[in-house]
């Protein structure tokens, strides 16, 4: 099987011929260490907007590209704030300073009313010239060498929104509308709506992701009953017009999402990236309570046992999650989130060694 057939089997709840991974992305200082200990075959080279090289050597099938999302409308000039307290408002609201290591960190949202959202530009798709170029690059790369299926990665509404206007003007909004929220959402559907058109016209099978995180430790970020009522009914008409044209989606959010998984799966969507196990999340639980309606993508943990776990300790949750799991046919095995720049090369190589020594027909693991 190709690297897409393999991933659109696990979408499609169908056996591949071996279990199927995935990478957010590796961080540059794990590309570094990689590079720096390991002879990279050039023919490897990947590239969009992205570096996917080192997730083509460790042999991973699939991973999501960033760089075709929404941006805001250049026609508008607009021009950075810079406030008294040195904070600087940028051209989507969100507020940020600079710490003395150099390094930007949010503040707040700006876009607080309709009123202070109006002075900023819309938001609109990248111009149709990086399409073009995603396209050339897609059918090389995915389609005629299968080096690695790539799929695009769009800005979400809870996690976009949020920081744009800030989360007390968030929490007030879901309390008492004032159809700030309403306005933000419609604006990003429609433009995601576009985006998704032409990502379709390159592959109608393509799978669009949407990176929105809407949890954290043991908590929701919102209620469902917030999911609902402003997420919900724009993410059920993008999906179904993705599902229309003969593509699938995907999900990436950190956090205990346990709550929302019926919610997910009621708005159509096919893949959940993340479920962080440190967060809360037990896959083996929602698969047996969910996963004839939906297909998983993650939960090996980043910030403790991929970093601070042996060898041995990565392989043996490996073996436990897949073991349990992959029989369902609905599993894209790999980390939570990213590859960091901290993660011992031996213990990613583990991880996806593993992946690929379990014999799903007869559902045990080969040791050569």
């Amino acid at each position: 099987m190709t690297h897409k057939e393999r991933i659109l089997a696990a979408i499609n709840h169908e056996e591949a011929d071996q279990v199927p991974t995935y990478a957010f992305k590796c961080e540059p200082g794990f590309i570094k260490k990689y590079d720096d200990t390991r002879e990279i075959n050039e023919d490897n080279w990947v590239q969009f907007r992205q570096d996917q090289t080192v997730i083509v050597e460790l042999g991973i099938d699939g991973t999501t590209e960033p760089g075709l999302g929404d941006m805001s409308d250049p026609e508008f000039k607009f021009k950075a704030i810079i406030r008294p307290d040195g904070s600087v408002v940028g051209a989507n609201g969100q507020v940020h300073k600079t710490a003395s290591d150099g390094r930007f960190f949010y503040v707040d949202g700006y876009w607080t009313s309709k009123e202070a959202r109006a002075d900023f530009p819309r938001r609109i798709p990248q111009p149709q010239a990086v399409f073009d170029e995603f396209e050339k690059f897609y059918k090389k790369n995915v389609l005629e060498k299968d080096k690695l299926f790539v799929w695009p990665i769009l800005s979400g509404f809870h996690e976009c929104n949020w920081l744009n206007i800030g989360y007390v003007a968030f929490a007030k909004e879901t309390r008492k509308p004032t159809g700030l929220l309403d306005d933000l959402v419609n604006e990003l559907y429609e433009t995601n709506l576009e985006i998704a058109k032409r990502l379709l016209d390159i592959d109608n099978e393509m799978v669009i992701a949407f990176t929105d995180d809407i949890a954290y430790k043991g908590h929701l970020l919102c209620s469902p009953n917030v999911f609902d009522r402003f997420y919900a009914p724009k993410y059920k008409q993008l999906f179904d017009y993705i599902h229309s044209r003969g593509g699938r989606t995907m999900f990436h959010t950190d956090g205990d999402i346990s709550p929302l998984v019926p919610h997910y799966i009621d708005v159509g969507l096919d893949l959940l990236q993340g479920l962080e196990p440190v967060a809360g999340v037990d896959i083996i639980a929602l698969n047996e309570q969910y996963g004839d309606k939906i297909s998983w993508n993650g939960n090996i943990d980043v910030s403790r046992l991929l970093w601070s776990g042996t060898t041995d300790e990565v392989r043996a949750q490996c073996e436990k999650i897949i073991a349990a799991v992959a029989p369902s046919n609905n599993l894209v095995f790999g980390p939570s989130t990213d590859i960091m720049a901290w993660h011992p090369l031996e213990n990613i190589t583990a991880l996806y060694e593993t992946a690929r020594a379990f014999d799903i027909g007869a559902r045990q693991f080969r040791h050569d």
